[in-house]
């Protein structure tokens, strides 16, 4: 017997995927705000707007790819690698503000005792993956610093094949230096209520971000 089922998947997924958008506290950062457009992060906490369904889609995707990698780890059936950790939440507290995150995963290579922080990234297609980005570098390199392991990959994930790119990442000390004093200066910004510089309007290798960035138009605005 034929009948209409009632129900609107695509409604069910938005309404599962949805989360309330709480406007973020000047004073907290997360490492994955601090390779971004400075100005682009300055804007989300003076003038929050809600994320995006499509968008939330795409985090849960990002979500379901990092507990398969999880599950990858942890099997058997790859003995000479150990599951040390996963989601584990970090916190640097410094100068009058917090940085926290969550690493994706710790493991240890077995054969030469070697602990390698790994955080995952899905990708719409690899192929076009020759390196990694700037962002995603800045992000694992907090996470090397406050945890004191040193050595990092960035695995990116192909959602359509699982098909994997790996990026090996060193500890540079300077460098993370460099990211903990902008981190001050994105928080004397917000407290000081300046808008800082548009970083990625005026250097050729951030200025695809323009192109995507929600607060284009208020940021062209404002350099007038």
């Amino acid at each position: 017997m034929l009948f209409i089922f009632m129900v609107n998947f695509d409604k069910m997924i938005d309404n599962y995927v949805y989360k309330e958008n709480k406007p973020p506290s000047i004073g907290r950062y997360w490492p994955s705000q601090i390779g971004s457009c400075i100005r682009k992060v300055w804007y989300s906490y003076k003038h929050p707007k809600e994320i995006d369904t499509e968008l939330q889609k795409i985090f849960e995707l990002g979500n379901i790819m990092h507990n398969f990698v999880v599950d990858v780890l942890k099997s058997e059936k790859n003995p000479h690698v150990e599951l040390v950790n996963c989601e584990l939440p970090l916190k640097l507290e410094k100068d009058g503000f917090t940085v926290s995150g969550r690493v994706d995963d710790i493991i240890l290579l077995k054969e030469d005792g070697k602990y390698v922080i790994v955080e995952v990234k899905s990708h719409k297609n690899i192929a076009y993956v020759d390196e990694p980005s700037r962002a995603h570098i800045v992000q694992i390199m907090i996470y090397m610093h406050v945890s004191g392991i040193h050595n990092g990959i960035i695995l990116y994930i192909d959602k359509n094949n699982l098909k994997t790119k790996f990026f090996e990442v060193e500890y540079d000390e300077e460098f993370a230096k460099k990211i903990i004093d902008r981190i001050k200066k994105l928080d004397k910004f917000l407290k000081e209520n300046k808008l800082p510089p548009a970083e990625a309007k005026y250097d050729k290798k951030l200025r695809w971000m323009c192109k995507f960035c929600e607060y284009r138009e208020r940021c062209e605005k404002d350099e007038k």
